[in-house]
């Protein structure tokens, strides 16, 4: 079928920060986890659309601010994570828990403000939605509502599983030289995994790959059938093996099981994350995150369901857990940050997309609409 992104929507910094202002700065973005921020003072930081986000915890209230202070432009916390009042290092600039700034320095005198000067600094605030453990922020001065986003049917489901997190995870980062988009087309591209993960990607999961058989040939034309924002996020199931060489690990009798047993489910939230739930007991999160045209942050994340007694080899899990999922994403960076060369040196090609791959295209035509959203408003 034919493709409706060129490889310049991949390569071209200009396209980067058109969708930087037309997706990233004007959606809703997942920043976190609540067990991240669990405690009082509790903080993250990441950037976001080129933004220097803090996202922190006050009695309870997650909310999230600008992480550079007002005075000089310093960041207020260095640390990814960690637990401390905003206060800037460089100079002490300390603000309360709505950002607002509540005292310079011990000496007043040394900066010359009145009291009524110092009234209105404080930092830009982001808004903030949670639906179960998912921590949402929106960077737009007029974000639309969480639910123009979601349909019911997927904030249920999130809130129901998700909501049963684990206050333990263990988390990862690290960047990868391509590009984000093909990043959420390649967990959407079901063939890709008994062809490149066929050592890695565990035998007991069965993968079915159709083609759409109302397209045949190579030029024929994908007609989506919905472009709609909602319609971007798309959830799938894959089912255990019924043979027996499904695993039993002791551990996942010692954790609350969600409806889900017998299935690997995932949720593919536009614009830019992959959560996955393993055989109702685990979590795994996928978050890419752009940082120019060729380079994305790859944001991993894992936790189990809550526990029916905790258990002191917990953190083991989780580390395999993670090692296992690693194993097969380092495979996928390796494929993409190639595929990424392929797209720069190769301008004037273009993809040849398979009828299987309506899910791509799907994927491709919800952000072609809403990267012309912001433009027709301008």
């Amino acid at each position: 079928m034919r493709p409706l992104l060129k490889p310049k929507h991949y390569t071209s910094e200009n396209w980067f920060l058109q969708e930087q202002a037309s997706i990233f700065g004007r959606l809703w973005m997942l920043a976190a986890v609540k067990p991240m921020l669990a405690q009082h003072r509790d903080y993250r930081t990441l950037t976001l659309a080129g933004k220097q986000v803090v996202l922190q915890n006050h009695d309870g209230v997650i909310r999230a601010f600008s992480n550079v202070c007002r005075h000089r432009m310093a960041r207020i916390q260095n640390e990814e994570f960690g637990n401390r009042a905003l206060v800037c290092p460089y100079h002490n600039w300390a603000y309360d828990e709505c950002g607002k700034l509540i005292h310079t320095h011990r000496d007043p005198s040394v900066f010359g403000f009145t009291p009524g000067e110092t009234a209105d600094i404080r930092l830009p605030q982001y808004a903030v939605a949670t639906i179960g453990s998912l921590v949402f922020v929106n960077l737009s001065n007029e974000p639309l509502p969480i639910e123009e986003q979601f349909d019911n049917h997927t904030r249920e489901l999130l809130e129901r599983y998700t909501g049963q997190m684990d206050s333990s995870f263990i988390y990862t980062r690290y960047e990868g030289a391509f590009n984000w988009k093909t990043g959420m087309e390649n967990i959407k591209d079901a063939l890709h995994v008994p062809c490149l993960h066929k050592s890695t990607f565990p035998t007991y999961f069965h993968v079915d790959v159709m083609g759409d058989e109302t397209y045949q040939g190579r030029d024929s034309t994908y007609l989506p059938r919905d472009t709609s924002l909602q319609q971007a996020t798309s959830s799938g199931r894959l089912l255990f093996s019924q043979d027996g060489d499904t695993p039993t690990h002791e551990w996942k009798r010692l954790v609350h099981r969600l409806d889900c047993q017998g299935n690997y489910l995932t949720f593919h939230l536009f614009p830019n994350v992959n959560l996955m739930i393993l055989d109702g007991s685990s979590f795994a999160i996928q978050v890419y995150n752009p940082l120019a045209a060729g380079l994305t942050e790859m944001q991993m994340m894992v936790a189990l369901t809550r526990p029916v007694d905790d258990f002191p080899y917990k953190p083991v899990v989780l580390w395999e857990h993670l090692v296992s999922d690693m194993m097969v994403l380092q495979q996928d960076i390796d494929c993409l940050e190639a595929l990424q060369i392929g797209l720069a040196s190769a301008q004037d090609s273009c993809f040849i997309h398979g009828a299987y791959e309506t899910g791509i295209l799907d994927f491709q035509a919800a952000y072609l609409t809403q990267m012309q959203i912001l433009e027709k408003q301008q």
